[in-house]
């Protein structure tokens, strides 16, 4: 039997309804087809679940995948991913998390957990020595995520021990609720955590840590001392690991710039004059998470004074969110909203721009004031904030509603709520502009995972008047050769979102970290396939990189049309095609309908689909995915 490197070669099927389990021994070649992370996530979850399927069915797939690289000794590596179908878009959903639980699911003796089925009774999953266990999550149920991983982590010894929580959002399957590791790092987005609630499982243990063998470890650690040793030439680099790192996103070098939503997009935050200046957060900050094997130390602690600052940490979306989009200029109150989402385990995007549509709904008069009574808020008057966040993880009054998530609740509302909910695919927007930077608009719209920051890099980093200056360097090599306006519709802009997109889908096919990796950061396309080939052993070329990321964005594809996301649904909400930016050095700035619905088919061509945004059958045999084709469909 030939060695394995890198990956353990085997993945494990858990159904909790039986309480038993399986081993899949898939082959190499399976493994250079489908790498990992969402991609692998993807393969499973259409080959093993049915049409038509509810999120919260017991046959829906929640998979922890890692990659054939991931949780290795090395930078970006500390990634892994959640799979499901989402409770939020009824298509796939695929999240990401760093910090320390993915060298351990790397250590666990699998490559991924593939879990189905629903518990008779709440409980807990438990992996040592690639064992599992279903032990009773008596006393768990119902506590938050913080209690939850405090007194597994003691029960469980203590040592070489991580953690994967739900909060009481996942129990009470608020649609947007996450799964929380490490006491504050989420896998957020899509309702992970309301999937997890729904099959009973509280949480998952995972107990020793025996990572399969690298290749080469010597050119592995080459690798990570060159990383470290370059690390302060890169500007975006160091704005990460400098405190308060990207937790103070909303703060760019150009504050004239709309960059950032405010008051559900009704306006942009206006930088320079708010509350969420970089130097401002400094009072608060107390460490950072370590991803292990990274010095990029992204995840800061950002404590509002909680006793417990393991609940602290925050991530780049959570200021947009909690703060501006709702018109809340107090940091302190925006982070101690950060902390109950990571306790309660909430989706912080989501839960913000469910907030924010819920109190435009209001100003309308479309949600009586009364029914706010018990948490009097509005743009502007966030005192009761964290009320609101109780009663939405809680499901109590008004919270019930708010926890189907906006386009729901806008339909139980009626059509003159519809407009203000903002989302696309039914999964919330994010707070970065998307009518000045087109790239991400048409991510935004296209992508079969709804709307993410990272989607792709951002248009303000190669504009010609924001960009950093280093970042044609590394992107001359993926064919980005000018910089472009980052509000410019155009068929150059289609053809860099292509390749940008396409580059950090390979990421998320391999769990490698995008905020260590081409084409701004640190890792050339070179390094990363040095990665892959130090790591399994194999001879790689950044060709098969970006056929990873194809093949991801292909069959994810190919899942959502199965469950009936179309073409139809690759748009963004009205508001961004007649409500111009009204500040700043793009004020006037509106999306053209006509000139984005052009771009739309553009990429769709040449992403070998069709007009439709049906992959072509040449397409998916050159991707080896005609098994997944869609009955009667494809040109």
């Amino acid at each position: 039997m030939t060695k394995l490197y890198g990956y353990h070669g085997k993945i494990l099927h858990i159904n909790l309804t039986d309480k038993s389990s399986r081993v899949e021994v898939p082959g190499e070649i399976w493994y250079r087809t489908y790498a990992g992370g969402g991609l692998l996530g993807a393969f499973f979850l259409m080959r093993d679940t049915q049409q038509d399927l509810d999120a919260f069915d017991p046959q829906n797939r929640l998979i922890f995948a890692s990659s054939i690289i991931a949780g290795q000794d090395g930078p970006g590596l500390a990634r892994f991913s959640v799979v499901c179908q989402s409770p939020l878009s009824g298509g796939i959903a695929e999240t990401r998390c760093e910090g320390p639980f993915g060298r351990w699911l790397k250590g666990c003796g699998y490559d991924a957990l593939v879990i189905y089925g629903e518990a008779a009774e709440p409980l807990c999953l438990k992996l040592e020595e690639s064992s599992v266990s279903f032990l009773p999550a008596e006393g768990l149920w119902g506590q938050d995520t913080y209690v939850t991983t405090t007194e597994l982590t003691r029960s469980h010894g203590g040592q070489d021990v991580q953690i994967a929580a739900i909060g009481q959002a996942g129990e009470n399957r608020v649609r947007f609720a996450s799964i929380v590791t490490a006491g504050s790092v989420q896998a957020a987005r899509m309702g992970v955590g309301a999937v997890m609630g729904a099959k009973k499982l509280k949480a998952l243990i995972l107990k020793g840590c025996h990572l399969p063998p690298v290749a080469d470890p010597e050119r592995l650690s080459g690798i990570s001392q060159s990383f470290a040793k370059r690390m302060p030439g890169n500007v975006l680099s160091m704005w990460q690991k400098n405190p308060p790192g990207f937790s103070a996103a909303a703060d760019l070098s150009d504050i004239d710039t709309a960059y950032i939503g405010m008051n559900n997009y009704k306006t942009n935050l206006s930088v320079g004059t708010s509350n969420y200046m970089r130097q401002k957060y400094l009072p608060y900050y107390q460490g950072f998470i370590t991803c292990p094997g990274c010095p990029n130390d992204c995840i800061k602690i950002i404590n509002p004074g909680q006793d417990h600052p393991e609940s602290a940490g925050i991530h780049q979306e959570v200021t947009g969110a909690l703060g501006p989009n709702i018109g809340n200029d107090d940091l302190k109150r925006m982070l101690e909203g950060n902390v109950l989402c990571n306790r309660f385990g909430l989706d912080p995007v989501s839960l913000g721009f469910t907030i924010s549509f819920a109190l435009e709904c209001q100003e309308a008069g479309i949600i009586p004031l009364d029914l706010m009574a018990d948490h009097p808020i509005m743009f502007g008057q966030t005192e009761n904030l964290p009320s609101l966040i109780e009663s939405i993880a809680l499901r109590r009054g008004i919270g019930d509603l708010l926890a189907e998530g906006s386009r729901l609740a806008a339909e139980r509302l009626g059509p003159a709520a519809r407009p203000m909910a903002l989302h696309v695919k039914g999964i919330e927007m994010v707070s970065f502009e998307p009518r000045t930077q087109t790239s991400l608009a048409l991510g935004y719209a296209t992508a079969p995972i709804g709307p993410r920051y990272d989607i792709c890099e951002h248009d303000w980093d190669f504009d010609t008047v924001t960009g950093w200056d280093h970042t044609l360097e590394l992107s001359r090599t993926l064919g980005i050769f000018e910089r472009v306006p980052m509000e410019e519709i155009s068929d150059i802009k289609v053809r860099h979102y292509k390749v940008l997109n396409a580059i950090w889908s390979a990421c998320d096919a391999l769990d490698l970290c995008v905020f260590a990796s081409a084409p701004t950061r640190l890792l050339t396309m070179a390094d990363m396939v040095a990665l892959v080939e130090s790591i399994t052993g194999w001879k790689s070329s950044d060709y098969e990189l970006m056929r990873w990321g194809d093949r991801r964005n292909h069959l994810m594809r190919l899942y959502n049309l199965r469950q009936g996301l179309d073409a139809s649904q690759d748009t963004l909400p009205d508001r961004f095609f007649s409500d111009p930016i009204a500040y700043g050095r793009l004020s006037g700035t509106v999306l053209n309908r006509q000139a984005f619905q052009k771009a739309i088919t553009l990429y769709y061509d040449m992403m070998g689909w069709d007009e439709n945004g049906i992959p072509r059958h040449s397409t998916l045999i050159d991707y080896s995915l005609d098994w997944a084709a869609p009955a009667g469909k494809g040109g």
